[in-house]
């Protein structure tokens, strides 16, 4: 839920389901599938529809080959997009979306800014925003009551409803007013200030200390700063004989994440135009393999063949290789292990055991 509420809080979902309009006991308990299990249950067929908007899956989620569609396996995926991806590609239902510049909205980032931006350019042929797409969803289900705007300021309604969420809590956002009439506001944003640096006394309106810092969200830590400490937990996959290399997984600065905007950017697609297997060169040089020579790279969930970098951007250290996950013709997460960290549920994509061999 926002504004730092979760499901399993009795409280938080009656605050929820006041703000949205729902009757009393309308949302559940208990928390729902996270986004690797959603998909595994798809997989499963637990899961038999799934709308994807604002992100490439048949790109990202680890150990590919599990969630490959199979003819007539009784599942629909409907998929929100603006370009054709690998996961428009398994897609039952493909609805166009409006780019960001083809739209108005806010966004928020890691300062903490939340800034409004207005459509530039109105979007090609039958493109909608993702939004519209959820009220025209909603509004032909019979569930028009949860968008209850009308077209012409839909916008500011909905982002006052979830601002609602925020106040009064320490994560104030500003009104859309506010953020219309400035470049970004940066929350807490109490009686139209916005907060430079938080937790200081001398910038966050919610400190109650004269002088110093005080970590008032840390309620269960007599608020204060909280460090939580963790036993080791050993790797679900180490290298081998078999499989004598650390395979690692991440981003090159010209593709951020899965290169289905920054590849079709000319200047960007020239600068990196596919991925790569870089090694540290001590590995190389023991493998009989020089820059741009093709290597195999395997683990025990697949294989791929890429060209060789020695001793590039990422310098790896010996017994370990790097390869960025951008290139949708050279998925390396055909290759990467589904195991979970136990506590945040984000995949292991930065260390599996692999071999590699020149081609």
């Amino acid at each position: 839920l926002p504004a730092d509420m979760v499901v399993t809080n009795p409280e938080h979902r009656a605050k929820a389901e006041k703000i949205w309009g729902l009757p009393e006991g309308t949302l559940p308990s208990k928390p729902g599938h996270h986004a690797v299990d959603m998909f595994r249950a798809l997989a499963r067929g637990d899961v038999r529809a799934i709308w994807i908007q604002t992100t490439n899956p048949w790109v990202t989620l680890p150990n590919l080959a599990r969630f490959e569609r199979q003819p007539n396996d009784g599942r629909f995926i409907v998929v929100s997009e603006i370009y054709p991806t690998p996961t428009t590609e398994v897609a039952d239902l493909i609805l166009p979306s409006a780019a960001w510049v083809e739209r108005e909205g806010i966004f928020g980032n890691t300062e903490r800014r939340t800034q409004h931006w207005h459509q530039a350019v109105d979007p090609p042929g039958e493109a909608k925003e993702d939004a519209w797409q959820i009220r025209e969803v909603a509004r032909r289900m019979g569930m028009e009551h949860l968008f209850p705007w009308s077209d012409a300021d839909w916008h500011k309604a909905l982002y006052e409803e979830y601002r609602s969420f925020t106040l009064g809590t320490g994560k104030d956002l500003a009104s859309y007013e506010q953020l219309e009439a400035t470049r970004g506001l940066r929350w807490p944003v109490v009686d139209g200030k916005e907060t430079r640096y938080r937790y200081s006394a001398e910038h966050d309106p919610y400190v109650k200390k004269s002088s110093g810092v005080h970590f008032y969200k840390a309620k269960g830590y007599g608020e204060k700063a909280a460090f939580w400490l963790r036993p080791y937990h050993p790797p679900a996959e180490v290298p081998d004989e078999q499989f004598p290399f650390w395979l690692t997984t991440g981003r090159v600065l010209e593709h951020w994440h899965t290169g289905s905007m920054t590849r079709r950017v000319k200047q960007l697609h020239q600068a990196v135009p596919s991925a790569y297997v870089e090694l540290n060169r001590g590995d190389a040089t023991r493998l009989g393999i020089s820059a741009g020579e093709r290597v195999r790279v395997t683990s025990r969930r697949g294989t791929i063949e890429l060209a060789a970098k020695i001793d590039d951007r990422g310098r790896p250290p010996a017994g370990t290789v790097f390869v960025p996950f951008f290139d949708e013709a050279r998925l390396i997460n055909q290759l990467t292990l589904d195991a979970l960290d136990n506590i945040s549920a984000e995949p292991d994509y930065k260390k599996c055991a692999v071999r590699l061999e020149k081609v």
